[in-house]
């Protein structure tokens, strides 16, 4: 049957293995020289967040006793856009490199926010200009990560 308890629990399993995989890797990151903060603080505080996320979906799965709360399963339309967003998240991670990071995250914010919602265009470009500025400064400018420049410089 499918339920929502069922559903909370099953996705919080999953989100916690994934949470405890990717802090497992981040502890493999080489650390460099001269930076401020290790280049795996980030992974390691993300890999956290995951973790602890999917436990509390666990804890609150195996709370919820009511059985009576189904769910549905996505219609066509559904599965299309959770494709779409697995493609887009898979561009992403292959064009971080050359593209580099702030930029890749526009090209991606922007994306995402037109596909899956129904914003004016100039409302998805400021959005996701605002956001991958404030990626920009938080991450590379203030707490001194080391991400993939690309030719921009950002």
């Amino acid at each position: 049957m499918r339920t929502q308890r069922m559903a909370d629990m099953t996705s919080g399993a999953f989100l916690a293995a994934l949470g405890v995989l990717s802090l497992v890797a981040s502890y493999n990151i080489a650390g460099v020289t001269g930076e401020q903060l290790h280049p795996r603080t980030l992974p390691v505080f993300l890999s956290w967040v995951i973790t602890l996320a999917g436990v509390a979906l666990i804890f609150g799965g195996w709370r919820n006793q009511d059985e009576s709360q189904t769910i549905d399963w996505p219609d066509k339309a559904g599965f299309k856009r959770l494709l779409m967003a697995m493609a887009c998240m898979i561009l992403y991670l292959l064009l971080i490199e050359p593209l580099g990071f702030a930029t890749s995250s526009f090209l991606m914010l922007a994306f995402l926010i037109w596909y899956l919602s129904h914003y004016h265009p100039v409302i998805v470009v400021l959005l996701s200009l605002v956001t991958a500025v404030i990626i920009y400064f938080l991450f590379i400018q203030f707490l001194g990560l080391t991400f993939p420049v690309g030719p921009l410089g950002w």
